[in-house]
């Protein structure tokens, strides 16, 4: 027989620890925006030249899409929007939870512990 397990949460340190990640989600992103512009900038001018070294480097570089910068731009690209909704979706999962257990409370009665 298997044995019954409870999970207890304390909503308002969830929640505090939710809106903490979510602002640290927010700040990922507007820095990434920021840094990934720079980046952006900074390969388009070529600063490696563009005699036949320069070319063989940007080649290597980023010739391709799976050359590393290519691939670490692309990946922090799509890493970061999903950190950045990690704060809202812990606050939606906190929240439900509190709400459906005052809906068990209201409907079948309960104690408060």
């Amino acid at each position: 027989m298997s044995e019954l397990r409870e999970t207890f949460v304390k909503p308002d340190a969830a929640l505090e620890g939710a809106n903490s990640l979510g602002a640290a989600g927010s700040r990922l992103a507007m820095n990434w925006q920021n840094l990934s512009a720079t980046i952006e900038t900074l390969n388009g001018e070529k600063p490696w030249g563009d005699d036949e070294p320069g070319n063989e480097f940007n080649k290597d570089y980023l010739g391709g899409d799976d050359q590393p910068a290519t691939l670490v731009l692309g990946m922090a690209a799509d890493l970061v929007p999903l950190v950045e909704v990690l704060g809202p979706t812990v606050k939606g999962a906190v929240e439900g939870s509190v709400d459906v257990d005052d809906m068990v409370k209201t409907l079948f009665g309960g104690d408060d512990k």
